[in-house]
């Protein structure tokens, strides 16, 4: 017998199992389909905030959890001091100062102004990747002058922004690249300024569970067991739409399920599945990149740069590294300047990521996907860099995994699928998902 559900989410991250969760508890019946990849032996990394509403919601207070923000966000150039920035903003504006950066008088300003710009109804439906809610967003916002402003500065490029508002180039670097890194944009691409709205959401800085009882993952894990929510621990085969009203997704053990939607939380989620094609807005996204994730071990822990251990840190030469490695990765190139983002994990390990690797390789007048050696090649890029900025580190290396998302494959199991529903990438994925999610069930009410 084939079981039938409302949603299929797609994915085991905080953001897939919040929005599995919530939709259950709402009254929809919800089926999660786990990725293939364990998750056990990888060392947990920072992720976005989960906000109160969701904290009530799940009742994740009954279970001890402890959430500690993100330090800071640093920016390590290849030549001056770090540029640090700090959850509060009279903090950031001294740390500015004291770094001789003198756009820290605008500092106060250019967050009220940006989160002042994702404050719009249209701005939110546009970016939600859900269907149907376009049409009447932009009938409101054209009787909105303010809406109207809003709307036609996120249309230009993160780049154009920032140059209208700072003169500094280190601080613009700096917030281009925690805004865009991420995300694998380059800045000078239309509508990439509406990452700055996300990169300054209330739920866009980043958390990490204390280390002193359970993960937030496992935490979610049972929370979604609790509220009746079906877990498929295996790989989907295929997955097929037939113009109805269900889809139809079949198991590599061909059991079957039909679901009303298919709903990626993250960007990282559906690229993972090999349906990364699916996404909204995939020509702005990151389009052509894949994202290399690398976890280092090492025989004895590293002193943090800025003497930061709990910072999230982006390693570019300069502002225009960004672009130049978007440039390369979409025309099947690894960048010369590769953008890396690293953390320090509370055991010591290091988790650097870098979403400017091509999803596909140009190669003797050629496209091919990727291979064994590519994997080194793009290990070994992430390490180079890595060691550029943390001195000694090459020789107390234990181990270096690697993980690729994004990588073009033949076999995926969308490709003959329409309609799935892929949240755009989000700073704030965790609280963005379970609200796009709630939208969707009362639009189906």
């Amino acid at each position: 017998m084939t079981a039938h559900f409302d949603f299929l989410v797609i994915g085991d991250d905080e953001a897939s199992l919040c929005a599995a969760a919530c939709a259950q508890k709402a009254g929809a019946k919800v089926a999660i389909a786990r990725s293939s990849k364990s998750r056990k032996k990888q060392t947990a990394g920072a992720m976005p905030s989960v906000p109160n509403f969701i904290w009530r919601r799940l009742d994740l207070q009954d279970f001890g959890l402890t959430l500690d923000r993100v330090s800071a966000r640093v920016t390590l150039f290849e030549t001056g001091d770090p540029v640090v920035t700090l959850p509060g903003v009279r903090d950031t504006t001294a740390a500015l100062a004291d770094a001789g950066i003198g756009d820290y008088t605008l500092w106060q300003d250019f967050v009220a102004d940006a989160a002042a710009l994702g404050d719009s109804e249209f701005i939110n439906s546009a970016s939600s990747g859900a269907p149907n809610d376009g049409a009447a967003s932009l009938a409101n916002m054209l009787g909105d002058r303010s809406a109207l402003h809003r709307a036609s500065v996120l249309s230009g490029s993160c780049q154009a922004l920032l140059d209208d508002c700072f003169e500094d180039n280190r601080l613009k670097g700096h917030i281009a690249a925690h805004a865009l890194a991420p995300s694998g944009l380059g800045g000078a691409e239309p509508g990439s300024a509406f990452a700055l709205t996300d990169y300054f959401n209330d739920d866009a800085w980043r958390v990490r569970a204390t280390g002193e009882g359970r993960s937030l993952h496992d935490i979610l894990t049972e929370v979604c067991e609790r509220a009746g929510v079906t877990i498929y621990a295996k790989p989907l085969e295929r997955v097929s739409s037939d113009g109805g009203k269900f889809k139809t997704a079949i198991f590599d053990d061909d059991e079957k399920l039909k679901t009303r939607v298919i709903f990626f939380a993250t960007p990282d989620a559906a690229a993972d599945a090999g349906a990364g094609h699916c996404a909204p807005g995939a020509s702005i996204r990151g389009a052509g990149a894949a994202t290399a994730t690398v976890r280092v071990k090492l025989s004895e822990k590293i002193d943090a740069p800025a003497h930061d251990s709990d910072a999230i840190f982006q390693i570019i030469d300069g502002g225009d590294d960004l672009q130049e490695a978007r440039d390369a990765a979409i025309s099947g190139r690894l960048p010369e300047r590769l953008p890396v983002e690293f953390e320090i994990a509370k055991n010591g390990d290091i988790i650097a990521r870098s979403a400017y690797f091509p999803a596909v390789f140009f190669e003797d007048d050629e496209w091919r996907g990727w291979s064994s050696q590519d994997r080194q090649a793009a290990a070994m890029h992430i390490r180079e860099r890595l060691g550029s900025r943390l001195p000694g580190l090459a020789n107390i290396i234990l181990k270096a995994t690697i993980d690729i998302t994004g990588a073009v494959t033949a076999d995926s199991a969308f490709s003959d699928c329409a309609g799935v529903i892929v949240q755009p990438s989000r700073h704030n994925a965790i609280s963005a998902a379970v609200r796009l999610i709630d939208r969707m069930i009362v639009g189906d009410s």
